[in-house]
């Protein structure tokens, strides 16, 4: 009786933790994508041209990435509970700032500091939801959990288009900033402190990157971060061009946004169905595999004049295959490494992710000034899905081999074949 109710309060602390993360990350959704739907009454308001923005979308980009790095080594250091709560005051504040900015150089630079505590928050919630992942289904809690940022990201367009009406572009940043400042008494009162990390020797929790590659680690290290980097320019270079290129294959503003809104669709439906099955089949096959299901339908897209119907299903496609795969990498992330290195080994390998996020609209902008036709821009742009299919295949090879390895070492701690370890 005492070991059913100790795993029932085990079951529901895990639960407990994912919904407040879960949480975290739909706020970071809305407001990671609330400069775009910010931007058409900017432009009317500041009476400025569309290019004029891209220095705040780049510093909000480049936000993302120094707070992934920092806030992943200030996780194992610090406690990823006290880490967690400060990435969220940070992009509430300086979101909630942003909405008494005056011209394109303070509207920079808010985005930039609100940047660094998005993507702060992701790799700490992702590292305290692994803290707390059942042994029996570890990678669906993760998955399940990461979806909150698709969620946000698909939410925050409806939301954003309502509230609007209110009180002009202003009352976009307010909710982005106001809703992550009301969430923080919640974290503060209801959010553990992984249990796994304060196991650790506190003199061990000196995390550095260096420690990514000790260990039989490296190899698997570097095949995350190119993992990482090639999904996030396949990822960006779709989700900020493809509206464009579709309104130059003939179709109408509206109907290119409603068709690339399918591509966000396609990212939650991919961690619904993913999750109940990555922990029985691997997690590394089933994302290589719909990578490739990702990569026919970007090929499908620029290949074939498809009617809207069809066009909406295949770019939904698109997005289970490449857009929600992320899902899956980033529970791949929290679970490759010990606790101790944790965050900072899914902080950096987010954070190397992100130069793929300021990479990939400019490929696609450079493709589209060279004057490259859809066919071959989708073609380019499913190049990076193949990349990422063999990176997650070589993950899930060596991860079945040091599995093999632990396996039999346990079985007769005197077998060694003499090699290093993966």
């Amino acid at each position: 009786m005492a070991s059913e109710a100790a795993q029932t309060v085990q079951d529901r602390l895990h639960v407990r933790v994912a919904l407040l993360c879960f949480m975290v990350l739909f706020l970071e959704g809305y407001d990671i994508t609330s400069m775009s739907y910010a931007i058409p009454s900017l432009i009317d308001a500041w009476h400025v041209k569309p290019p004029q923005f891209t220095v705040a979308l780049t510093a909000g980009s480049f936000g993302l990435l120094f707070g992934a790095l920092s806030a992943g080594l200030l996780g194992d250091r610090l406690g990823r509970k006290p880490v967690l709560i400060g990435c969220t005051a940070v992009f509430g504040i300086f979101s909630l700032l942003t909405a008494f900015s005056t011209g394109l150089v303070s509207l920079a630079a808010l985005r930039f500091f609100t940047g660094l505590g998005l993507g702060g928050g992701i790799p700490i919630a992702i590292a305290l939801a692994t803290d707390y992942a059942p042994l029996s289904s570890p990678r669906r809690l993760v998955i399940l959990m990461s979806a909150g940022i698709s969620v946000g990201n698909t939410m925050g367009g409806f939301i954003a288009s309502q509230i609007v009406k209110l009180t002009g572009w202003q009352a976009i940043f307010a909710v982005g900033g106001l809703l992550p400042i009301l969430v923080i008494p919640l974290l503060i009162l209801f959010m553990p402190e992984s249990r796994a990390l304060t196991a650790v020797d506190p003199a061990a929790r000196r995390a550095t990157p260096v420690d990514l590659f000790r260990n039989g680690l490296a190899l698997r290290t570097s095949i995350l971060w190119l993992v990482n980097l090639f999904n996030l320019v396949g990822n960006y270079f779709i989700l900020f061009w493809l509206p464009a290129i579709l309104h130059a294959k003939g179709l109408t503003p509206s109907a290119a946004i409603l068709a690339t809104t399918m591509y966000a669709l396609g990212s939650i439906i991919c961690a619904l169905v993913t999750a109940p099955i990555v922990d029985r089949f691997g997690v590394e096959r089933i994302i290589a595999s719909i990578l490739c299901m990702g990569a026919l339908c970007v090929l499908l897209i620029g290949a074939f004049e498809l009617p809207f119907p069809l066009l909406c299903l295949v770019i939904c496609g698109a997005g289970i295959g490449i857009g929600g795969c992320q899902h899956g990498i980033n529970s791949v992330s929290g679970a490759l490494y010990p606790p101790a290195i944790r965050a900072t080994g899914t902080g950096w390998a987010l954070g190397l992710g992100r130069i793929g996020q300021i990479g990939g609209p400019l490929v696609g902008g450079t493709l589209l000034q060279l004057g490259w036709a859809s066919r071959d821009i989708f073609l380019a742009a499913s190049v990076p899905a193949a990349c990422v299919a063999a990176g997650m295949a070589m993950l899930g090879w060596l991860r079945y081999q040091h599995d093999a390895r632990a396996v039999a070492e346990a079985a007769d701690p005197a077998w060694n074949t003499g090699s290093s370890p993966l």
